[in-house]
């Protein structure tokens, strides 16, 4: 029997957004925003419905997941888009490109809640959280590490070839 060595992007395939630079592949990028940010939206309706609010018509079962999901769905086209338009206004690939198309997408919530400040302050959050996955990507930088150090490494209280007497019923093993 063999080990499964498959990862994570084997089960689920998924759009590499890093593949290409910033103002090509426009319209599937900004898909695959909107498509993971409705998917998002709507795993975030299913807890708040079954946590918090627990409607009990078909209608507010409705209504509650539409309030969610849609404004996810629209903050994946903001960023999609946004970031694509800016990338084609600058000719640059960037960094400032992910944080102005994070702080669009953040303000889709403000909008949505009526408050200007939840809007500066979900903007200022997913765009520095963009801002940063940009920048780990350009250089190269590993955002999330498997610790292969920790596990490869020599330790003696975990090492159980040691023998610590000579078995007289065997043969020396080298």
């Amino acid at each position: 029997m063999g080990v499964d060595t498959k990862r994570f992007k084997d089960y689920f395939p998924h759009y590499d957004f890093y593949a290409t630079p910033d103002g090509q592949e426009c319209l599937p990028k900004t898909y695959y925003y909107t498509k993971y940010g409705a998917i998002t939206g709507a795993i975030f309706s299913i807890y708040e419905m079954a946590l918090i609010s627990k409607p009990q018509t078909l209608h507010s079962t409705l209504a509650r997941f539409g309030r969610f999901t849609f404004p996810f769905a629209g903050m994946g086209f903001v960023f999609g888009s946004s970031i694509c338009l800016l990338a084609h206004m600058r000719k640059k690939d960037d960094v400032i490109n992910h944080l102005i198309g994070g702080a669009l997408a953040g303000s889709v919530w403000g909008i949505k809640f009526g408050k200007v400040s939840t809007g500066h302050k979900f903007g200022l959050a997913i765009g520095f959280l963009a801002a940063y996955t940009k920048y780990f990507k350009l250089n190269n930088i590993p955002i999330f590490t498997s610790r292969t150090d920790a596990t490869t490494t020599y330790d003696s209280k975990r090492d159980f070839t040691i023998r610590l007497y000579e078995d007289p019923g065997r043969p020396n093993e080298a």
